[in-house]
Formats: structure tokens, sequence, C-alpha cells
């Protein structure tokens, strides 16, 4: 949609078109001819021995889960373990924590089947241009989520249809031979016997002639015990913030003017440069909410999420500022530890799992807030008035200050003083990177392949995905592997 000019808001609409073979098509600026392409190529699996023994896959968020799909369906039987309950309980787990802040620190809105994703609306919006794309929606299309993603530009499935769509994939995995574990948390590994021998929860040994480590972007404790068994992982770049809510009528108005009640929810996107850092939005939810989304206790981590509906009274979106690995020594430890001292320390302002939150007006003039008018804030455990700026670095608060007022000149809604900002959102990305090879097996460590968000190869549902889809070929196809 383009809404550019609110008296003449336009759609634009992509057609493909499939001809019959031998067709002519003289390609021009509004013709581009593509040639048919099929996921997975049989051709080139269909030689490829089973191994007798079974990979494993630690993890069941995105990455995988279509890691193991795609290993199923050609033929190899994945054993999968999660640390986190299957959907149905998770679900369960989740709600108690929303309505009576009792954790469950191995399965929350960070762990559990279907991953982070599965609680923050489902967003499929990617930036990676990649054959494998169509086959990733296609096949969430065929286990329940709406046809639209098929053709949306910004697709997005909504946490309530989400889960059903992630039981289903689990489901279809089963059918195929495989397995999927839940309550199964990997505690140590080592290679043995040209495989890898691995610990779940502290007991039971298995061993896989292959690894696939999805574990997520908030597995602090995993790195941790990769890092002891001399993983190459480093700190990189990230980001941290907080979450802004406006009224969605507000968003809608400045974006489409009169149009705004005959077209859908409406999203934005904003940034600002300033040398090495940036400050821009992230994860926007039309019509949502704010989350608790804290893995660990006593902490403080925010998120958003939107029903498929996304019709709630307010739209918010993190405003996510750079952090650089000079910020904090560039090791694994110093990015978790920046990461994670934010977040205890949103909990020691708040307390009883309330979080730290500020109207946009009194964060710009330094000052706590003390009560909340127009725009109520949605966090579900209440939030409590404060002065983020004494929270954040002073870098973080700085430049978030300069992003809001640039963006009121943007948007009309962003210069509403009354608008609500609550902290910390932190777990836009995994703060490390986990080091890995040409065939993305991790270096030194032969078929353990470190692959999705959680090893710092991906940034959301579909690009997590799709380097678990490109982890499971490496292994299937060996030397043969073409990326």
């Amino acid at each position: 949609m383009d809404a550019r000019k609110k008296n003449n808001i336009k759609f634009i609409i992509t057609a493909h078109v499939v001809v019959k073979d031998g067709a002519r098509i003289k390609e021009s600026p509004d013709i581009t001819v593509f040639e048919e392409y099929s996921y997975p190529d049989e051709s080139l699996f269909v030689s490829v021995p089973k191994d007798k023994l079974r990979p494993a896959v630690i993890g069941f968020g995105p990455c995988g889960m279509f890691c193991a799909l795609l290993l199923a369906r050609q033929g190899f039987c994945p054993i999968v373990f999660e640390q986190g309950e299957e959907i149905e309980k998770r679900a369960l787990s989740v709600s108690r924590y929303l309505e009576k802040g009792d954790l469950n620190t191995l399965s929350n809105i960070q762990f559990g089947e279907g991953g982070a994703g599965a609680f923050s609306d489902g967003k499929l919006i990617t930036r990676v241009n990649d054959k494998r794309i169509s086959f990733i929606l296609k096949t969430l299309h065929e286990h329940g989520a709406p046809p639209e993603i098929l053709t949306q530009a910004k697709p997005h499935v909504g946490t309530d249809l989400l889960k059903n769509v992630v039981k289903s994939i689990r489901e279809e995995i089963i059918s195929l031979g495989g397995e999927v574990h839940f309550s199964s948390k990997m505690t140590n590994l080592s290679q043995k016997d040209g495989g890898i021998a691995f610990e779940i929860n502290n007991s039971e040994t298995f061993f896989a002639p292959a690894l696939f480590l999805a574990t997520g972007h908030s597995s602090h404790d995993t790195y941790k015990m990769l890092l002891n068994k001399g993983f190459d992982i480093k700190g990189k770049d990230f980001s941290v913030g907080v979450r802004v809510e406006h009224l969605r009528r507000d968003v809608e108005h400045s974006l489409y003017g009169d149009a705004a009640a005959h077209l859908p929810a409406a999203e934005y996107s904003v940034s600002l440069r300033e040398g090495d850092r940036g400050v821009y939005s992230f994860c926007m939810c039309p019509g949502g909410l704010v989350m608790a989304s804290a893995s660990d206790d006593k902490s403080i981590v925010t998120n958003g999420m939107s029903y498929h509906s996304r019709n709630e009274i307010n739209s918010n979106a993190a405003l996510a500022v750079s952090v650089l690995s000079s910020d904090y020594g560039g090791s694994a430890e110093g990015a978790i530890r920046y990461q994670r001292a934010i977040e205890e320390s949103a909990w020691k302002i708040a307390a009883d799992n309330r979080a730290p939150a500020q109207t946009v007006g009194d964060f710009l003039e330094g000052r706590a807030t003390k009560n909340f008018k127009k725009v109520t804030p949605s966090y579900p455990h209440g939030v409590v008035g404060c002065d983020l700026g004494k929270l954040l670095p002073e870098s973080i608060t700085a430049l978030l200050k300069k992003g809001l007022r640039s963006f009121a000149g943007r948007y009309s809604f962003f210069a509403d003083k009354s608008a609500v900002l609550t902290g910390v959102e932190t777990r836009t990305s995994s703060p490390v990177r986990i080091a890995r090879g040409e065939t993305l097996e991790a270096n030194g460590f032969k078929k353990v392949y470190p692959c999705g968000e959680g090893a710092g190869w991906a940034g959301g549902i579909t690009s997590a995905a799709l380097d678990g889809l490109r982890v499971a070929e490496s292994y299937i196809l060996g030397e043969a592997y073409v990326k």
C-alpha cells in the first residue's frame, strides 16, 4: 500500500503469471522473466544415503522446526529436544506468568515449541532474498496459516493462529518417523566416535551423527556451556531500547487520513542514523499489546505481540538503539552481562513484575512520570512511572531522544507527549555469534551446526526458518552442498 499521499492511497500489486513451456516473453521494466523453481530439488537428494543413527535437533523454534521438517521429509527421522513445553502446555505457562507473575524459566515467551516468535505476532517479514522463502510460506499455509501470507508484502500469522500451525508441523515430523521431546534441555555435549554425544536434563546421554543447535536468542546458559567446551563464540552488535505505545486510531489517521476506517491496521517504520549507531523501530505491532517476556527470575523484558485481528486499542513498536561490541569489550560474556544488567536494573526499579515506564514528554524532559492519561500502558503486570534515562545507558538514552524528536517530524503521533515508553526491550536479537565454516559446521566441531537466531545467523521467524533449511541441506548433501 502506498499511503504517501493521503488523498490518493494506492495498492501496488505484483502479479506472478505462469506460462506454457516455450512461450516467448519479452522482458521490460515492468516484466521480469523467472525460471520456475521447485524446492527442495529432489534430484539432489535422491541418492543420498540415510545414516542408521538419527540426527538430533536442539530447539524447536522456527529454525529447529524447519531443519527437522526437511530432515524428516528426506527420510532421516530426526530426534528433536526442546527445553520448553509443547505449545498447549506452554500457552498455559505463559498465561500463568502474565496473570500471576509465576515464571517458568524453562518454558515461557522466549522458550518452548514455536520459539519466541510464536508469542510475538508471527511476523514473517524478511529482507532476505532467497528462493527457499516461498517454500517456508507455503509450508506455513499448508499447516494452517492464512492464505494471505502468500501474497502480502508484510505477512503475519498472529499469535492466536500460530499455535495451531506449529503443532501441525510437529505432527507431520512425527508422522514421518521423527520424534519431538519437550521439557528436554541440552546440558552437555562432546565429540565422540565421529559423532556427537550430548546430555539432556543433566541425566540421560544420547549419541547422534549430527547435532543442530537451534537454541534461540535467549539461551544464555547454553552459550556459557558451549564457551566452556571451546566453541568459537564472540559478542556482536545488537540493540536495546523500549516499547513505544500510541493509540491505534492516531497511528491510522496519521498514515491514512480519512481512509483509515476502510483500510487494514496501519504499520510504520522509522529510523535515524548517527555515526556507527542507529535508532529504529522494530517488531511493530498494529493493534497489539506490550508483553512481559522475561526468561530469568528478577528481570524485566518487554516485547510486542498482536492477535491476527490486530484490533487492540494501542499500537506499539520497539524503539531500539545500536549496542556496539566495543561498548562491552567484544566478548560473548561481556555481551550477555550488558544485556542482563539492564534487565535486572529494570526489575529493581519496578519490582513485583511491573515494568518501568514513562511518557514521551517526561522522557524528553528528563523527569519521572507520575501518571498516564491519554495512552494507557498495556503491559500485563502494570507499570511504575520512572525516569528511563536513569535506567538505560547514556548512549542509548541520548539517541532515543534524538530519534523521538526526528520521528515527530515525520508522523504526527510521534509528537504526542502522552505516548508511553515501557522498558526494557533487550532481546531484539542474539548478542553473540557462534562461528561456523563454509559447510555451516561450528569451527573445530565436525557435524555440529549452530543455526538460526540463537547462533547469530538469523534475525526473525522467516530468516531463522531459512537457516534451518540451509544447515539441514549441508548435512544431507555433505561435500556436495551448494549454498
